[in-house]
């Protein structure tokens, strides 16, 4: 090749060379730029090969942390399921202020506390034993929520029970009877037995150890809104049963949750005080009617009393002496004959005027729209009446005992001679009228759910709703502060002593 290229060279003219030289050197130039393209190239595939490996390495680790948290995961899921079945439990949540025990329980608050609860929890293990949860000993949880003074009153009016004092005897024996089962007071006021109810049943869907729900409280409405939330919850569907004791309203029938009755243990019919669905002018009629005392009519008699005088009046015939009727409470009769009678000669009929007795006017206890009991206003004794010095000195007398309350206001007293207060000093109606005051400023024990016709204490400040005493002995009784605003001074409703259900105001 050598010969060949000097023999070119030799030969070819020197414009000949440069241009070859100038074709050879393009192609070196070419021959560059390409290797030195291919080499950026390839400079470029490694950086990019490296960046993959880095991503691939992420990844890697990545996945390996994934799988790591998942698997952890599962663990925990195991964990949380087996807690969650390791100590399921049933609730029965009842309100008591509605759904009402058997009358052949709660007459004896004893043992038919006891034997409530018994029937309660039996009844709740059948149901079950349809279920997966029936081969499974689950614990069943009761709570009873219910205003104690209002349903007693109710349950004594029905003549179901004699006392209040036998409902919460039952109360505390059925919360007694087993460790889980609960009978909760929740005070005055309509709508607390409502808002336990609804907070605890919340409660309890939320907490899934609880599998199933016994809510009873069909007969209220305003439970409708808080089941209507989970319609359509499988979940729901499966935890929650209906309980019916009196006759549940329509809306519940159409919610979609089962239902059951448990007719013995709880009144499948409302107390006769209750008026379900009946107007309230209805209602305020019907008291008003009730309260109506039938006058009877004039009895006119003519008996023939035989005399013993023997002696005939010579001058004109004496004055018939009359006899006064008066008829009692309890339905009897008395009659009053005067002392001249005796002495009376006459002979034939004798005319005797029988007169009615006057009626008392019946007791009656008005309570607000909070069913806070309401005072009757009481007359503030002047300090310049002279009744006020003498029954000071009378009660300075007996001191440290004090007039019984219950002998001098409400005319008697169940201790009798045991009572440790005063009965045997005679009070004249202006210093009975100052002791009624004095009693008139102790806050009842009883507070505002007192059923007490006879009760002279008082169940709010006198000065209400105008206290301004920070020491206001009302403002810390044992039954919290017992003052009233001007709006819960105003009665809604009047209870009448004899009248098994109350008048609306």
């Amino acid at each position: 090749m050598e010969n060949t290229l000097a023999q070119y060279a030799s030969t070819a003219s020197l414009e000949t060379l440069f241009s070859h030289f100038a074709q050879v050197a393009k192609h070196d130039q070419e021959r560059s730029e390409f290797t030195h393209g291919v080499l950026k190239r390839l400079e470029s595939y490694e950086l990019e090969i490296h960046t993959l490996k880095m991503d691939l390495e992420d990844q890697s680790n990545s996945r390996k942390r994934y799988q790591l948290r998942a698997s952890n995961l599962e663990d925990q899921k195991r964990k949380m399921e087996q807690i969650i079945d390791k100590d399921p439990y049933v609730v029965v949540l009842i309100d008591g202020d509605g759904s009402k025990f058997l009358d052949e329980l709660l007459r004896d608050p004893v043992s038919g506390a006891a034997e409530a609860a018994q029937r309660l929890r039996q009844k709740i293990k059948d149901y079950l034993m349809d279920t997966p949860l029936g081969a499974m000993d689950v614990p069943i949880l009761v709570r009873v929520f219910a205003n104690l003074n209002d349903l007693a009153r109710s349950l004594r009016f029905s003549n179901v029970i004699e006392s209040a004092d036998d409902m919460r005897t039952f109360a505390e024996n059925f919360t007694n009877s087993r460790a889980e089962f609960d009978f909760v007071n929740v005070g005055r006021g309509k709508e607390n037995a409502d808002s336990k109810m609804r907070k605890m049943f919340s409660h309890f869907l939320k907490n899934y150890q609880c599998k199933k729900i016994f809510f009873a409280g069909c007969h209220d409405n305003g439970y409708l809104h808080d089941l209507r939330e989970h319609v359509g919850d499988p979940n729901a569907k499966d935890r929650i049963v209906l309980v019916e004791t009196t006759a549940a309203e329509p809306g519940f029938l159409n919610l979609g949750f089962p239902m059951i009755r448990l007719d013995t243990v709880f009144r499948s019919e409302p107390l006769g005080n209750e008026r379900k669905n009946k107007p309230e002018i209805f209602r305020t009629r019907q008291s008003s009617e009730s309260l109506d005392t039938a006058t009877p009519p004039d009895i006119t008699s003519t008996p023939s009393p035989s005399l013993s005088a023997s002696k005939t009046a010579t001058s004109a015939p004496p004055s018939v002496p009359t006899a006064s009727f008066s008829t009692s409470g309890n339905g009897g009769t008395s009659i009053k004959y005067p002392s001249s009678y005796a002495t009376a000669g006459g002979s034939g009929h004798q005319n005797i005027v029988v007169q009615t007795a006057k009626s008392k006017n019946p007791k009656t206890i008005e309570y607000n729209e909070l069913g806070h009991r309401l005072d009757p206003p009481v007359q503030v004794p002047l300090k310049t009446n002279p009744s006020q010095a003498s029954y000071k000195a009378k009660l300075d007398r007996i001191r440290p005992s004090s007039f019984c309350n219950n002998f001098y206001l409400a005319g008697k007293c169940k201790w009798g001679s045991d009572c440790d207060r005063d009965h045997g000093t005679k009070l004249t109606p202006g210093e009975i009228a100052i002791h009624r005051y004095r009693a008139r400023t102790s806050p009842c024990p009883s507070g505002a759910d007192c059923d007490d016709y006879d009760c002279p204490l008082s169940h709010h400040c006198l000065n209400d709703p105008h206290c301004t005493r920070p020491d206001c002995k009302f403002k810390t009784s044992r039954n919290g502060d017992l003052h009233l605003s001007q709006e819960e001074l105003v009665p809604r409703s009047r209870w009448t002593e004899g009248i098994d259900f109350p008048t609306a105001l």
